[in-house]
């Protein structure tokens, strides 16, 4: 058979088919990095909510003790060994290891998660860590105690949520 009479046949040569599967490649790529950036930031609201409630929690458990130590009805007496025993605001000054008293197998070392009143540390909170620092202020002419509670995570793009309280005296 003469060559003009062979039928063209139909197809694909093998650069068409490698520029194609590049190109869908670099397009699917886009996609994921535009996806892993929505999907992380749409976590970022649940760590400041969550580190937003810790810090609520620690700065109301700390400003409802009393205000004078009633070991020596002082103001600021002695430091109690750990947070189970903490019976006035002062006691939350420098609080360590985020106030833990046990760990977990979530949370194996003191500190690692933030930890209920008890001393327990709450597995979910993981990463968390608690300061609180309490300071001698004065507020409207009134002398008390400023409670301060920042709570930090690695995930949060502000990294620290930071929250405030005047203790007046009794």
């Amino acid at each position: 058979m003469p060559r003009s009479e062979y039928r063209r046949q139909g197809g694909f040569s093998l650069i068409e088919v490698i520029v194609a599967i590049v190109m869908l490649g670099l397009i699917f790529g886009g996609f994921a990095t535009v996806y892993a950036t929505v999907f992380h930031e749409a976590a970022e609201p649940q760590l400041e909510a969550q580190a937003l409630a810790v810090a609520e929690g620690y700065l109301s458990e700390a400003t409802s003790r009393p205000y004078l130590d009633p070991d020596t009805n002082g103001l600021c007496g002695g430091v109690e060994a750990n947070r189970t025993l903490f019976d006035n605001v002062c006691d939350y000054n420098g609080l360590a290891s985020n106030g833990c008293t046990t760990t977990t197998t979530a949370c194996p070392t003191l500190g690692s998660c933030a930890c209920g009143r008890d001393g327990a540390p709450i597995d979910g909170l993981k990463g968390f860590v608690v300061t609180v620092s309490v300071a001698p202020s004065t507020w409207s002419g009134v002398t008390g105690l400023q409670a301060q509670v920042q709570v930090t995570n690695s995930g949060l793009a502000t990294n620290t949520v930071t929250l405030q309280s005047f203790r007046a005296p009794d």
